[in-house]
């Protein structure tokens, strides 16, 4: 389980499980346990006006650089 937090203001953005290794493109929707994220039509933000990303139909759009990612993914 893995922690995305806004790289603006350090805040907890959702708790993701993570599955296999690599760097995080996009977050499957099933995946997220808990969201702290404000939603506006299909674009994602942080409670601080940051802009994370965009819900494609399956999975959201993360924005690199908007996001830092804490702890660890499962190994597949």
């Amino acid at each position: 389980m893995i922690t995305v937090c806004c790289a603006a203001c350090g805040k907890k953005l959702f708790r993701y499980q993570k599955i296999g290794k690599g760097r995080l493109l996009h977050c499957w929707l099933t995946h997220i346990s808990s969201d702290y994220t404000v939603r506006k039509g299909e674009d994602v933000y942080c409670s601080c006006g940051q802009h994370i990303g965009v819900i494609e139909t399956k999975w959201i759009n993360m924005h690199g650089g908007s996001f830092t990612v804490k702890g660890s993914a499962l190994k597949k």
